[in-house]
C-alpha cells in the first residue's frame, strides 16, 4: 500500500502493524500566507526524503527514507548549501536500527529527538520515542523520554516536534489495536518539561481542540514564539493529505481553527519551518514514481 500506509508518518503507522473556537485570531489568511512551491535538492542523496527538519541554526536538514520495508526505516542528514538545495552528509549509524527510525527534531541546545521502534515490546517496554546529544555529525548518549507512553499494547507514541527552547514537546498518541496500517484514533498531544523529565501538559485536549478531529492528525510543527502550528490531516475518507497551519494569541491560549495551506498540494506531510520562518518544508510524493521527495513554501 505505497500511497498511504508507507507514505503516512514517514512509514510509522505501517511499520507498526502510521469542536470549539477558542484560538486567537489571525489577521492574514493561510490560504495565501505561503505560494510557489519548490522541489528542493539534496545533492548526492537519489533515496526517497520523508519528515523532514531543519535545525534551529539552519544548519543541518534531518530526514529519513522509507526505508527497504515497512519496519526499517533509517535517519538521515544533509548540510545548508541555500533555501533549495542540501548537501548529502550520510545516515546516522549511531542510532539506526533494523526497525522504524524517523521523525528527528532537535532543540537549539542540540537536544536531539526522534521515534524508534526498536525497544517497542509491550508488556516490557512502551517506549518509542528517544532523545540523545547533537555532535554536529552523530547523537550520543540516547534514552528513552520517559513518562509520556501509554502502557497498553497497541497504543504507541509516533511523530513528535521539540520547542525551540526545549521545555515543550509536542507528538502524537496513536491507537493501533485494530491492527489497520493506521491508528483506528490518534491526536496529537502535548508535555513540558517539569525539571525532572517531560510530563503531559494537563490543559493539552483544551489547548488543541480545534486541532484533533475525528481525522487523523500529525507530524506538529511549533514555531519560535509557540504561536503558530502546522500540522498533517489525513482524511480517512478519502486517504488525502493535507498540511494544516493554525495560531493562538498566548502560549496559555487554545489554538484557533486550522486552515488547510492551499499552495500545498498532492499527497504531503512533515511541516518543518525554516529559522526566519519565512520557508515551510515539507515531503510530498511524486505520483510518477512514488518517490518521496522534499519541497517548500515561501511567505513575505
Amino acid at each position: 500500500m505505497r500511497d498511504c500506509s508507507i507514505a503516512l508518518s514517514a512509514g510509522v503507522f505501517a511499520a507498526l502493524l502510521g469542536a470549539c473556537n477558542s484560538g486567537g485570531s489571525d489577521p492574514s489568511p493561510p490560504s495565501t500566507q505561503f505560494s510557489n512551491p519548490q522541489l528542493v535538492t539534496i545533492t548526492g542523496y537519489s533515496g526517497d526524503v520523508m519528515e523532514p527538519f531543519i535545525s534551529r541554526d539552519g544548519s543541518t536538514l534531518f530526514f529519513n527514507d522509507a526505508g527497504g520495508g515497512a519496519t526499517d526505516k533509517d535517519i538521515h542528514y544533509a548540510i545548508f548549501v541555500d533555501a533549495t538545495t542540501f548537501a548529502y552528509q550520510g545516515p546516522l549509524s549511531a542510532i539506526n536500527t533494523a526497525a522504524v527510525d524517523g521523525v528527528p527534531t532537535m532543540d537549539d541546545a542540540g537536544n536531539f529527538y526522534y521515534v524508534s521502534t526498536f525497544n517497542y515490546n509491550p508488556p516490557v517496554t512502551y517506549d518509542t520515542l528517544y532523545t540523545g546529544d547533537w555532535t554536529g555529525t552523530t547523537v550520543n548518549n540516547v534514552t528513552a523520554v520517559a513518562g509520556l507512553p501509554i502502557p497498553t499494547a497497541g497504543f504507541i507514541n509516533y511523530d513528535l516536534e521539540i520547542s525551540p527552547d526545549g521545555t515543550t514537546l509536542y507528538f502524537n498518541d496513536g491507537d493501533f489495536r485494530g491492527g489497520n496500517p493506521f491508528p483506528d484514533a490518534d491526536a496529537i498531544v502535548i508535555a513540558v518539561d517539569s525539571g525532572g523529565g517531560f510530563v503531559r501538559l494537563p490543559e493539552s485536549a483544551i489547548i488543541l481542540a480545534n486541532v484533533n478531529t475525528g481525522e487523523l492528525e500529525y507530524a506538529p510543527a511549533i514555531s519560535r514564539d509557540g504561536l503558530e502550528l502546522f500540522f498533517t490531516r489525513l482524511e480517512l475518507a478519502t486517504l488525502e493529505t493535507g498540511i494544516y497551519r493554525t495560531r493562538r494569541s498566548s502560549t496559555s491560549s487554545a489554538f484557533g481553527v486550522p486552515e488547510r495551506i492551499t499552495a500545498i498540494e498532492g499527497f504531503v506531510e512533515g511541516p518543518t519551518l525554516s529559522p526566519d520562518e519565512k520557508s515551510l518544508y515539507y515531503h510530498r510524493r511524486n505520483p510518477a514514481t512514488n518517490k518521496f521527495e522534499l519541497y517548500r513554501v515561501t511567505r513575505p
